[in-house]
């Protein structure tokens, strides 16, 4: 009886042993089944750099070319070196010329910078607002705006420059060419041309003038005459020194027809002025300021 006592106990003695093993080896594959998910779900997961660069969008804003004109990265450079660039923009505005297409001429002018050393800013604004009449007035049309129709010849002759000429470019001088740059979007192109800091060019006379329209500075001297009361103009020196000289246009790639031209200048004058006002005596004049301006055509009809 004892014996079989004996026996009951060390059975479930044992019993209990297997399950409590059991349940510990469980609990360890339970243990190892979650670290293992976690790692598995650390491996899988985003981390934060990886996040931040697939939130970024795909680039669409402009950005400034190396000519420092703010355009659509969609226009990359076009290996071409300076006189393949001028040959090429020469052959586009030299066909408006011969074709006479219609287009639309818009000119501003701006007065900025105005300081007198002697006299006064007052006058030293007059008479840099007559350079900015004249230049008005070389154009072609005292209007700032002019719609100039198809096949128009003598308008186009005046009013496109280079103005009274038969071509819109002439020049071979490489030398007066600061950077010449041509880009594409596949489509279209566009020409940049930068022209070297100039003293004192004349209409029809030198390298300048056969790419740019500059003014006579004789005119303003009779501008002086005409639109102030003057009694007398003793002697002056005007000095214009155009800087900043920009052309810009746009090509059609098939084509090879312009779509658009702006023309940019800045000319710096420098006054030297002994004169008499009816109003007022003023026996010298010494000022400097800078007259802005800008040629903007577009809308040319080709199809006419």
């Amino acid at each position: 009886m004892k014996l079989r006592q004996l026996l009951a106990g060390v059975l479930i003695l044992a019993l209990f042993g297997a399950v409590a093993a059991a349940c510990r080896a469980r609990r360890e594959a339970e243990t190892e089944t979650s670290g293992t998910a976690s790692a598995t779900e650390a491996d899988t997961a985003p981390t934060e750099e990886t996040a931040e660069t697939t939130a970024l969008p795909a680039q669409t804003e402009p950005v400034t070319a190396a000519d420092g004109l703010t355009e659509d990265v969609n226009f990359l450079p076009v290996a071409m070196d300076k006189a393949a660039v001028l040959s090429f923009y020469t052959e586009a505005v030299n066909n408006v010329k011969r074709r006479c297409p219609g287009y639309t001429k818009t000119q501003t002018q701006a007065v900025e910078n105005v300081t007198a050393g002697k006299g006064t800013v007052q006058v030293a604004n007059r008479i840099l607002a007559l350079v900015a009449t004249e230049l008005l007035k070389s154009s072609g049309d005292p209007n700032n705006t002019v719609t100039v129709p198809p096949h128009a010849d003598v308008q186009v002759r005046q009013t496109f420059p280079v103005y009274n000429e038969s071509y819109g470019c002439n020049l071979k001088d490489l030398s007066l060419i600061e950077s010449a740059s041509c880009y594409t979007d596949g489509e279209v192109y566009r020409v940049v041309i930068t022209v070297k800091e100039t003293l004192n060019p004349e209409p029809g006379e030198g390298e300048f003038s056969k790419i740019l329209t500059p003014i006579e500075r004789k005119n303003v001297a009779s501008g002086i005459l005409t639109y102030l009361p003057v009694l007398d103009l003793d002697q002056y020196l005007f000095d214009f020194n155009y800087t900043n000289n920009e052309v810009v246009c746009y090509i059609d790639r098939e084509s090879g027809r312009l779509l658009s031209l702006t023309q940019k200048m800045v000319i710096n004058v420098d006054i030297d002025i002994d004169l008499d006002l009816i109003l007022f005596k003023t026996d010298f004049v010494e000022a400097h300021g800078q007259v802005i301006n800008k040629l903007e055509y577009t809308d040319f009809n080709w199809t006419a």
